[in-house]
């Protein structure tokens, strides 16, 4: 997911024009002086050496607009926001549906092929002391052998915004994760989060036509 950050903050960036054209600039302005100081605050979780610690940074864009705004822009600006970052990759719904077999298949290989050797190295790191609460994985928890299953456990986003302040808004931000498998034709079940409390997040991708998706009632963040 390398440039997702990027992408998040021209999200924000429009955003902010559309909503605030007469305050715009300095709000962008202000947002990009305080992200290195939030970024300061941050707990060192191995940089770009970490795969997935570009999520750290899409949230610290996301607090810098929240405080550079005066906290207008809010947690019911993230979706909205999200919703246009990710309407730029609509038209791969035309042609990865994982409700084939095959793409369901392939989807699991390609994911769990990255999520294993990452589990592999944070356990080394952990192991040296570094790298602090990042995420963990536990590859399908569920024993299951439909969709793609995983759970993070543990997550720096939430200690940050524990620590922080932040808490309010950082669930509006996790319940972004519903967008993308949408796209594919995936449905996401989540049961749990850090940010509601829980020690973990977990990740069921299953084929939104398939019997679990229909079974599954409501939207857990």
């Amino acid at each position: 997911m390398a440039g997702m950050d990027k992408m998040v903050k021209k999200g924000f960036i429009r955003y902010t024009k559309k909503k605030y054209p007469n305050e715009a600039e300095r709000i962008i302005r202000k947002a990009d002086k305080l992200f290195p100081k939030l970024y300061a605050k941050a707990p060192d979780i191995g940089g770009k050496e970490n795969a997935m610690a570009y999520n750290l940074d899409m949230m610290l864009i996301a607090i810098s607009f929240f405080e550079a705004s005066d906290h207008r822009i809010d947690g019911s600006a993230f979706g909205e926001i999200a919703e246009d970052i990710f309407s730029k990759l609509r038209f791969l719904g035309k042609f990865i549906n994982v409700n084939h077999k095959w793409q369901m298949k392939l989807l699991k290989k390609m994911m769990y092929k990255r999520y294993i050797p990452y589990s592999r190295l944070v356990d080394e790191k952990i192991a040296k002391g570094e790298w602090g609460n990042t995420w963990k994985i536990k590859i399908n928890p569920r024993h299951t052998n439909e969709g793609v299953c995983f759970d993070l456990v543990g997550c720096p986003l939430a200690d940050y915004a524990r620590a922080n302040g932040y808490m309010n808004i950082l669930p509006f931000m996790c319940a972004t994760d519903h967008i993308l498998p949408e796209i594919i034709h995936a449905k996401l079940i989540r049961t749990h989060t850090c940010a509601l409390g829980s020690d973990s997040c977990d990740y069921w991708y299953v084929a939104d036509k398939s019997k679990t998706a229909k079974k599954f009632k409501g939207k857990i963040i």
